[in-house]
């Protein structure tokens, strides 16, 4: 049976609706490993894991494989952090206010 126009059904919490904590800690791993994908191709475009490993003996050195991931995984942790705290500032100097009302310099309550 269709509902009239009339009768709205109430609106259900979506089950896939995430937190605002959840899109940041997202926007934050995804830009940051967007962000690595192209430091690392930029990087090793100039660089060869040999003359990264030329310093270590024969014996200490890893495959170029190692070395390109151990670079990804340090552009993606150095991204990452620049942009926790790039999204930190924001929520600190940018529009979070908490429960203080808008035009409320001081947390609401008559002024003096």
């Amino acid at each position: 049976m269709m509902p009239l126009s009339s009768e709205v059904a109430p609106e259900a919490p979506e089950a896939n609706d995430l937190g605002r904590r959840a899109r940041a800690i997202g926007a934050v791993a995804w830009g940051s490993f967007l962000a690595a994908c192209a430091g690392t191709m930029f990087f090793f475009a100039f660089i060869s894991p040999d003359d990264i490993l030329h310093g270590f003996p024969e014996e200490d050195r890893i495959d170029h494989v190692g070395v390109y991931t151990l670079g990804f995984f340090g552009l993606w942790l150095l991204s990452a952090l620049a942009a926790s705290i790039a999204l930190y500032l924001h929520g600190l100097f940018g529009g979070r206010t908490g429960n203080v009302p808008r035009g409320s310099r001081h947390g609401g309550g008559s002024a003096p």
